[in-house]
């Protein structure tokens, strides 16, 4: 086919077939990867796409995180992209259910890895932060923190994260734990909708 044709190689004929398939498609709901109804009404299980809307505390604590009056969380129930207890919790569910779970620290993010927590000098810790790129820092506050978590996005795209602490005239305790490691943390869900694979 020679460059800048588009579709001047198709017939006419194809053409309408080809938007006869795609409204069909648009009008029963499906995709061209697999066919999706919308219930209402069925409880949610493994496979089944979810839009959740949550609230994050740890328990007794005030709300540190939510998409509450925002856009809500979309992804497959099972499917390993959540965390395992957050999966779990919503298994069962139906659409306008809303439960609050405390999970712990193996239902969440795990334990926190001593191995990642270690006592440098102050001048390794300047020097560290002295050699990162401006430009790929971030700093935040992460609740259950004394001190803020500096965000490093290496050349690769990886992402390493540090929380200071403990700081004195000679020495520095870095932690390299991913934030929420170790915590009980408390969810307030909503499961807005299912949509299962028909």
């Amino acid at each position: 086919m020679k460059k800048g044709t588009g579709f001047s190689g198709l017939s006419r004929l194809s053409l309408v077939i080809i938007a006869v398939i795609l409204s069909i498609v648009l009008l029963s709901g499906s995709t061209l990867a697999g066919s999706y109804e919308i219930d209402n009404k069925a409880p949610a299980k493994s496979g089944d796409q979810v839009s959740v809307y949550y609230s994050l505390s740890f328990p007794g604590g005030s709300v540190f995180e939510t998409n509450v009056n925002g856009t809500p969380l979309n992804f497959t129930l099972g499917s390993g992209a959540m965390i395992p207890g957050f999966d779990k919790a919503i298994w069962g569910m139906v659409p306008g259910e809303t439960k609050t779970v405390v999970l712990t620290p193996d239902e969440g993010y795990g334990e926190k890895n001593e191995s990642l927590v270690q006592n440098i000098s102050l001048t390794e810790a300047i020097d560290l932060v002295s050699s990162m790129d401006k430009e790929n820092i971030t700093i935040s506050f992460i609740p259950g923190y004394s001190c803020p978590m500096i965000e490093y996005k290496l050349p690769e795209g990886k992402y390493m994260r540090y929380v200071f602490t403990n700081v004195t005239d000679d020495s520095v305790t870095v932690d390299t734990n991913k934030p929420l490691v170790g915590k009980d943390l408390q969810f307030t869900i909503t499961l807005d909708s299912v949509i299962k694979r028909a």
